[in-house]
C-alpha cells in the first residue's frame, strides 16, 4: 500500500520544528500550504481524497491523536456545505499532491468545543493537523471506485489492528476469564456436552457441520439465534420467537468487531454455511462487568443456539442492497408516472 503521507518536509521532532511562517485567517486559524502538487486546484463539487494526521505537541514530544494511514484515506465532496467556510477557502488553494499544516492552540480548540481538554494536554500548546491531498476526482463514480480500492487494501490492516486491541484488552481481564471458564467447564461436564474452545475462550458445540469453507472476515453470516443465560437458562433474546418482536434473519459482518458481543463473532468464525451449533460465551466476551439491563447480570456467561442459514461476501451484500434500492426507485417512478398520467385525463 502506498503511504502517501510520508512528508519529508516535516522534521523528526514533527511539526514543532517546521520552519517558515504560518498564515492566519480572520477567525484565527493558522495554516501553511506546502506546494508539491501539480495540475488544477480543487474545484467546487470535486471529491477530494486525503490522508489526515493530528498531533499534539507538549513542547518536547509529539502525541499522535489520529493517523488515517493506519486505516484508509478519507474521501468527501468539496463544497462550502460539507466543509466549514474557513477550511473551504484554504483547501481551494490546493492541488493534487499538496500538503497542508493547520495549527491551533489547545486553549482555543477546547474553548470552542463542549469536550473538556484531556488531562495530558496543557494550555498554550499546539494541536497540529496535517492534510495530504492524495487525489482529486471529478465525480461520484470516480470517488466510489477509488474508495472501493482503498477499502480492499485497508480492510485486512484494520482487521489485524482490531484483533491486537481486543487481545490487549482481554489480557487485562485474565482473572475474570478464568472464573468464567471454570463455570462453563463445570456446566459442560455436568451436562455431558462436548465443545471446542477457541483461542479467546468461547466454547462451540456443533450439532450440524455445515458445508464449504469456514466463515472468515470477508463474510457476512446470515443466521437465526436464541440466547439464554448459563446460570438460569432464561431466554433473553431470539429472532425466531415472536415475543421478542424481531423475527427476521440476523446479518453479522465478520470483518468488523463492535456490532456484536465478541464471543458471538468469535464462535461464528469456527462455523460454515449451514452449521448449527450451541455456543457458550464467557462474560469477558459478552457484556462483562456491566451486564445488560435486568436480563443479563454483571459477569454473566451466556449460551446461544445458532443456525447459520446463509453466508455472503460484503460485496455481494452491497450489490443486493443496491439492487433493492434500484427496484424501489423504479417502483416509485412507476407510481409517480401513473399518477401524473391519471391527472392529465
Amino acid at each position: 500500500m502506498k503511504k502517501f503521507f510520508y512528508l519529508s518536509v516535516f522534521c523528526v521532532s514533527a511539526l514543532a520544528a517546521c520552519t517558515g511562517a504560518f498564515t492566519k485567517t480572520k477567525d484565527g486559524v493558522e495554516y501553511k500550504i506546502i506546494s508539491k502538487g501539480e495540475g488544477k486546484t480543487v474545484g467546487y463539487g470535486n471529491f477530494i481524497q486525503m490522508h489526515i494526521k493530528q498531533v499534539y505537541n507538549n513542547g518536547t514530544k509529539d502525541t499522535t491523536l489520529l493517523d488515517t494511514r493506519e486505516m484508509m484515506p478519507r474521501i468527501q465532496v468539496f463544497d462550502s456545505i460539507n466543509t466549514p467556510l474557513t477550511y473551504y477557502l484554504i483547501i481551494s488553494k490546493m492541488k493534487k499532491g499538496d500538503s497542508l499544516v493547520l495549527r491551533s492552540l489547545t486553549d482555543s480548540v477546547y474553548k470552542r468545543n463542549i469536550q473538556e481538554m484531556p488531562p495530558f494536554m496543557k494550555k498554550g500548546r499546539y494541536l497540529y493537523t496535517l492534510v495530504k491531498l492524495v487525489n482529486i476526482f471529478e465525480n461520484q463514480q470516480q470517488a466510489d471506485s477509488a474508495n472501493k480500492a482503498e477499502r480492499a487494501i485497508a480492510k485486512p490492516i484494520m482487521y489485524k489492528k482490531q484483533i491486537e486491541e481486543i487481545e490487549k484488552d482481554l489480557a487485562t481481564k485474565k482473572q475474570q476469564a478464568e472464573k468464567d471458564d471454570k463455570l462453563i467447564q463445570e456446566y459442560l461436564t455436568k451436562n455431558n456436552i462436548k465443545a471446542q474452545k477457541t483461542k479467546w475462550g468461547t466454547y462451540v458445540a456443533i450439532t450440524t457441520e455445515g458445508t464449504g469453507e469456514k466463515l472468515n472476515s470477508d463474510n457476512i453470516a446470515v443466521l437465526n439465534y436464541t440466547g439464554r443465560t448459563l446460570d438460569s437458562g432464561k431466554v433473553f433474546d431470539s429472532n425466531t420467537d415472536p415475543k421478542f418482536k424481531h423475527v427476521e434473519p440476523l446479518e453479522v459482518n465478520l470483518g468488523q468487531f463492535g456490532g456484536m458481543i465478541l464471543g458471538f463473532t468469535d464462535a461464528l468464525l469456527q462455523m460454515k454455511k449451514g452449521t448449527k451449533a450451541t455456543i457458550y460465551i464467557p462474560s469477558v466476551l459478552a457484556y462483562g462487568a456491566t451486564g445488560r439491563g435486568e436480563n443479563i447480570k454483571p459477569n454473566e456467561n451466556l449460551i446461544f443456539d445458532i443456525d447459520v442459514t446463509d453466508a455472503t461476501t460484503e460485496e455481494e451484500a452491497i450489490a443486493k442492497q443496491q439492487a433493492l434500492q434500484d427496484k424501489m426507485i423504479q417502483e416509485q417512478k412507476r407510481v409517480a408516472d401513473s399518477l401524473q398520467k391519471a391527472s392529465k385525463k
